[in-house]
């Protein structure tokens, strides 16, 4: 009897352990954290971390910023492209006042959405593919921009020295940065499905944690500690103790593990918080290589400069980036900078006179490293342009410049029409003395100021070709992609469209300058004719073009993103390497680019509100900027 009565108890306590672990239905590896405080707020952190234990469903969170994270997990779910993923977040600052966080760049096979469960914001993945066993820097570069705090993820192989820019995420500006603290934690986000819980071991190694503050000052953490979660034990179960950290002199770094028979060591005294030391070799401040310069091209077409260059990607990535044009005399004649991260090309309009060019282009990191400069020669000929026909539009009225009534008399007054096929519409811009004589296709006279008279208000008329100053004007780039007709007198008037009529047979004047870059009925738009063919409707055909866009393979579909769009579009299915070209609908090659990833992003801030035409590897795609 007294066995059958023990029996008895053992059995109902064997049923009893049973019952509990199966209602508590987890046994998830206790959540680490990795705590490091700094004295002042911060523009960059770095950190370095190493995976020498996974499993499925482990966030190794590498930074805990102000807002936001980032960092490696391992995850069952491969549908990204690979299960181990480069992931980095950013809360709304408020979600239900509208708002919100965004990703205005995503990197090559980056992935963005849209997160909630935990408050609600924008995170990006990336099938990074990331290996066990490999130390990876992490760096999180901040700035201020227009009104917004942008936030970029870069990660350095530290075997191969490969570095990827993930994406960039923004929030509108707030007072700090990135904030003075900084974080690691380690996570099993899934304890009830075997499969995943904590009977598995992860660990990880933490070292060379900075922070430099907006002095631009490095510096390292004064303190540091380890804390294990205190009041999870109902979700880790089996598990809950299953945790330990420290300082490994070995390594010169600090670990975190958790899961399957991992204890805590003495050192934690029956607790769940842990002290720690400095690290022994971190120095006083980080290497740092310079980012630098591969190669330049650049060339010139209908008054715009493209000039694409490439970074050597073992060392430090660009930040900011300063595209200069040198004349033969090494003069800086026409120059761009911006602070773009990911920017490997630049379009600058500028009119330039026959001769031979060099474009020069300095990066600047992210770490504020200054590169040698890299250039590259071209050549323009036929004084800036094609020597091709062209159609001058005015900004304002969309009409069409040409000689009243298609008269071929001289004095004919210039005036501006409804768009056709006519000859009267097309001018040529021949080179005279560094500006231009602009000859009418029709008459095959000149634009000239009668009697070179500099009234304000003056009408313009066309008269017998002589190059004379009266006949002289200069294209004058106002950062649009329009141009001022600027006459090369003393008064230096420009052509406009008196009253910004949009009146056909309206007769064309000169006029000062409203402002630095006129008013847009002060502005004119160039329409090259030769080797494309402009259409008042319909398609616009565009050389190399075989096909539309719903011919192309579904798979592989080339979509501009998004359409309408107002600062950027972004190319998605981009053939790497090969020329995007964007057009106006008069077929007037507008900017250029060479696609450097898949989703190749291009700034179209300079472009005028409109319709454009993109060309890409054969396809021709519509978009809009508003």
């Amino acid at each position: 009897m007294r066995v059958i009565l023990l029996f008895n108890v053992a059995l109902m306590l064997l049923l009893c352990t049973y019952s509990q672990s199966k209602a508590q239905g987890s046994n998830a590896a206790p959540s680490e954290h990795l705590v490091y405080s700094f004295p002042s707020d911060a523009v960059i952190k770095m950190h370095k971390v190493k995976i020498v234990k996974t499993a499925y469903t482990s966030y190794f969170s590498v930074f805990n910023w102000s807002g936001g994270y980032a960092g490696l997990q391992d995850t069952p779910d491969s549908s990204s492209g690979s299960s181990k993923i480069l992931i980095a977040s950013q809360w709304d600052p408020n979600t239900s006042g509208g708002i919100y966080a965004t990703a205005p760049y995503i990197g090559t096979n980056t992935i963005y959405s849209r997160f909630g469960g935990e408050g609600d914001g924008a995170k990006t993945i990336n099938p990074y593919n990331w290996e066990l066993n490999t130390w990876y820097n992490f760096v999180i570069r901040s700035w201020k921009l227009n009104g917004n705090l942008y936030i970029a993820t870069f990660i350095q192989n530290l075997t191969s020295q490969q570095w990827f820019h993930t994406s960039t995420l923004a929030i509108p500006e707030r007072t700090t940065y990135l904030g003075s603290g900084s974080g690691a934690f380690l996570e099993n986000w899934h304890g009830s499905d075997p499969r995943f819980d904590g009977r598995f071991e992860r660990k990880a190694f933490f070292k060379d944690c900075w922070n430099r503050n907006t002095s631009g000052v490095w510096q390292k953490s004064t303190s540091r500690y380890f804390s294990a979660n205190a009041n999870d034990a109902y979700r880790n179960g089996i598990y809950d103790t299953a945790f330990n950290a420290g300082y490994d002199s070995s390594e010169d770094a600090y670990f975190m593990e958790h899961g399957g028979n991992v204890t805590p060591s003495a050192a934690f005294n029956g607790g769940r918080v842990l002290t720690l030391p400095d690290q022994t070799n971190q120095g006083s401040s980080p290497t740092l290589t310079v980012g630098q310069i591969s190669s330049v091209a650049a060339s010139y077409a209908s008054g715009n400069i493209t000039v694409n260059w490439v970074n050597d990607n073992t060392l430090s990535p660009q930040f900011s980036s300063l595209v200069e044009i040198l004349d033969a005399s090494n003069n800086v004649v026409s120059s761009i900078t911006e602070t773009l991260p990911q920017k490997r090309s630049a379009t600058l309009s500028n009119n330039l006179s026959t001769g031979t060019y060099t474009a020069r282009v300095t990066i600047t990191d992210i770490f504020g490293g200054v590169s040698d400069p890299v250039s590259s020669s071209f050549t323009v000929s036929g004084g800036g342009l094609s020597g091709n026909w062209y159609k001058i539009k005015n900004a304002y009225s969309g009409k069409y410049l040409g000689i009243e009534n298609s008269g071929t008399a001289n004095l004919a007054k210039i005036a501006q029409y409804t768009n056709s096929s006519s000859a009267n519409l097309e001018w040529k811009f021949e080179p005279a003395n560094g500006v231009y004589t602009i000859i009418n296709r029709n008459s095959n006279k000149a634009i000239d100021i009668a009697n070179s008279d500099q009234t304000a208000g003056a009408e313009i008329i066309q008269y017998t070709i002589t190059s004379g100053l009266n006949q002289q004007w200069d294209l004058v780039p106002t950062g649009n992609g329009n141009y001022l007709i600027q006459s090369n007198m003393s008064s230096h008037y420009i052509i406009d469209n008196p009253a910004s009529s949009t009146a056909d047979g309206t007769r064309m004047i000169i006029y000062p300058l409203n402002g630095s870059t006129g008013t847009t009925n002060q502005q004119w738009v160039l329409e090259e004719q030769s080797g494309s063919s402009a259409r008042i409707a319909g398609t616009v055909k565009i050389p190399g073009v075989t096909g539309s866009e719903n011919e192309q393979h579904p798979r592989t579909k080339i979509q501009v993103a998004p359409n309408p769009a107002n600062q950027y579009i972004i190319i998605q299915n981009a053939s790497v390497g090969k020329e995007i070209s964007i057009y106006n609908m008069g077929g007037s090659f507008i900017l250029g680019q060479l696609a450097d990833q898949d989703n190749t992003r291009i700034d179209i801030n300079r472009l005028s509100p409109g319709m454009y035409l993109l060309l890409h590897n054969g396809k021709q795609l519509r978009f809009v900027k508003q």
